[in-house]
């Protein structure tokens, strides 16, 4: 039975409430206990950590664990009241903030721990981890090769790889690199953790290097899926314990307006946390760092081009063309091109706004070209681009944020669950929790980005949260993932859930729920809408359906009274709701949050293109969109649903 206080009874009364304040408090971690015995398996050690308290992980071997959660069942949806002031004081003792966080936060807060009294592995972290603090020096909102240019700056990927073997073999001390990925395959029938040979590696679907050719990294990939439905759908990487990046696309190249955070603080650690307890296994070599928490760089948390990590590439618009002009005359450059082998200037980073060329990623180039990077070379545009009347109004894909303390966060994360059917039991994790409670406790507004939208609980979060007055603002892609999402059990198509959700209100209510199809952005104040062309992204004028794979919008975002974000890998829709593993971070600062909605007004044009109020988006003549996939319930749709399944798990579609 999930926690319920009885008498709102603050945290400390209730026997097991004291229970859940206990474990927040206590001393031991996966973290120390791996760095007391490295040999082990991260797996194991936590099936014993907190013995004393309920239930082992639910992450761990092939069927079993699949057989064993379709027994589970419990009430799940049931509501906790809202906590006292002297409950919020005892929320705010367990866990290492630095400062009071706001009261909103609190309330999230205080509804997430509930869950670690049936399991203290719901927030697949160790509990005295689960409330932390941190900065966030860097946000992009942008295409997939922006975010993984941060993670080659970073060290991480493909050619990435390869230059740090080549840098540690110059230094004479080997890096170890752990990497986890989800990719279905025969032997998850025994064993959920597979360790990834060099022929898979090298193979067209994955296209790593061969461990032969990074002679100075010890690398071991792991494949981790639980049957059935349980995907490891995490996305994040963690450099030195030094600092982590956050994001919500995968290391796939995608037609995907994605997003990216970069985190430093102590909440690195409790992400390490999460990602030793995922990982299971026994290491091989065991992590250099384990006894070495998060230390704050020397001199303070470094912002915007001070920041060890920054790279030109992370400069924007007029005001990042200003500032690498400074840079490179500091560098000891005077020119705008940079100089090739031979000596002469390459014009590739010249350009002004003067001859319509923006200035994008560190460089001169048009939208399109910014948008057509990588996966879809061949996608054209004819909006003309005219520089927007204020330069705080530039298509911006990095926010470089200001300089800022400190401030509380909290991993919000899920477990995988790979039982079919969306059992109530599979809601009680941090995730759905701090989501539904950021809907229950909002005062004002709600904003949610994510691709789909179809679960069960967040539908009805959202109706009730319109019915108390509540604005909802829900930016969503249409035609995302149609096939997956028409399967029996997993919650019909976008537009199916936006007729049905509309259909549920009076005319009053309705007022208060502004549904969006995701539109990127284009610049002109001299085309009409007819003028313009019907192609997805900063040079689109009206919503295009997902399935043409041109530009989709891929962005995982909540922010709650605009002061509370919770940003990350999950979607709204019922695998990341009941099955697959997430990781998401909650940030208490208003700040931030308005830099995140800025940051998407900027790169979109999301908010021009309403659904009307029965559900179906019509454009300025009263056509609706000509470009639906057709899949929608029954027979069809399941067909669909299965070849975009397969897809998935050959690692040939996205979700």
């Amino acid at each position: 039975m999930m926690l319920r206080p009885v008498s709102h009874s603050p945290l400390h009364h209730n026997d097991r409430l004291r229970r859940v304040y206990s474990l927040a408090h206590s001393e031991r971690t996966l973290t120390a206990a791996l760095a007391a015995s490295p040999t082990s398996s991260p797996g194991h050690l936590a099936k014993t950590l907190y013995a004393e308290h309920h239930k082992m992980p639910t992450f761990a071997e092939g069927y079993l664990e699949t057989f064993m959660g379709v027994l589970q069942r419990g009430n799940a949806n049931e509501t906790l009241p809202e906590p006292t002031q002297a409950d919020l004081d005892r929320a705010a003792e367990c866990g290492d903030f630095g400062s009071r966080p706001s009261d909103l936060f609190l309330k999230i807060y205080y509804d997430m721990l509930a869950t670690l009294d049936t399991n203290p592995w719901a927030g697949v972290v160790s509990p005295p981890l689960l409330g932390s603090r941190g900065v966030v020096n860097l946000s992009i909102i942008s295409v997939i090769p922006d975010i993984i240019q941060h993670h080659y700056d970073c060290i991480q990927i493909c050619d990435a790889l390869l230059e740090l073997s080549r840098r540690a073999i110059k230094r004479g001390k080997k890096v170890v690199v752990k990497m986890m990925y989800d990719r279905a395959n025969l032997k998850m029938l025994t064993e959920s953790h597979v360790v990834v040979d060099d022929a898979e590696m090298a193979s067209d679907e994955v296209k790593l290097p061969k461990r032969s050719d990074m002679p100075g990294i010890d690398f071991e990939l792991v494949n981790f899926h639980q049957p059935v439905l349980g995907t490891f759908h995490c996305k994040f990487m963690i450099v030195d314990r030094k600092m982590a990046l956050l994001n919500s696309n995968n290391i796939q190249d995608r037609p995907n307006m994605e997003m990216m955070i970069h985190l430093e603080g102590p909440i690195v650690d409790s992400l390490y946390d999460t990602a030793l307890i995922s990982w299971f296994r026994s290491m091989h070599p065991p992590l250099p760092l384990l006894d070495t928490p998060y230390q704050p760089p020397e001199g303070g948390y470094k912002f915007g081009m001070d920041n060890e990590y920054a790279t030109p590439w992370n400069l924007d618009g007029r005001e990042g063309a200003e500032l690498f002009k400074i840079l490179q005359q500091e560098a000891g450059g005077i020119h705008d091109g940079d100089v090739d082998e031979g000596g002469e200037e390459d014009p590739a980073p010249s350009g002004s706004l003067d001859e319509g060329i923006p200035f994008i990623s560190g460089t001169y180039q048009t939208i399109t070209e910014h948008l057509n990077a990588g996966d879809q070379p061949d996608t054209h545009a004819s909006v003309p681009y005219e520089p927007p009347a204020s330069s705080e109004d530039d298509y911006s894909p990095h926010i470089l944020h200001a300089r800022h303390g400190e401030c509380p966060m909290a991993l919000v994360n899920r477990a995988p669950s790979g039982s079919p059917g969306n059992h109530a039991s599979s809601l009680r994790n941090m995730q759905d929790a701090a989501w539904l409670a950021g809907l229950k406790y909002a005062q004002r507004k709600v904003f949610i980005q994510s691709p789909t939208l179809n679960a069960a609980p967040v539908v009805e979060g959202i109706l009730n949260a319109v019915r108390r007055g509540i604005q909802c603002i829900l930016y969503i892609d249409v035609g995302f993932n149609d096939g997956g999402e028409a399967l029996p059990g997993q919650g019909g198509i976008n537009e199916e859930v936006s007729k049905t959700m509309f259909a549920r209100l009076t005319d009053e209510e309705k007022e208060k729920l502004k549904l969006y199809w995701y539109t990127g952005m284009y610049f002109s104040r001299e085309l009409s809408f007819e003028d313009s062309p019907s192609i997805s992204g900063k040079d689109q004028i009206k919503p295009i359906n997902a399935s043409a794979q041109k530009r989709n919008c891929h962005v995982k975002l909540m922010i709650i009274d605009d002061s509370v974000g919770i940003v990350g890998n999950g979607n709204q829709d019922t695998q990341s709701w009941y099955h697959s593993q997430e990781v998401n971070v909650m940030v208490d600062n208003p700040m931030l949050c308005q830099d995140w909605l800025d940051g998407i007004r900027r790169n979109q044009n999301t908010y021009l293109h309403e659904v009307a109020k029965d559900g179906i988006y019509r454009d300025m003549y009263g056509n609706p969109l000509t470009d639906s996939t057709g899949v929608g319930s029954g027979f069809r749709g399941v067909v669909k649903g299965i070849q975009g399944s397969i897809a998935r798990v050959r690692g040939k579609g996205g979700f």
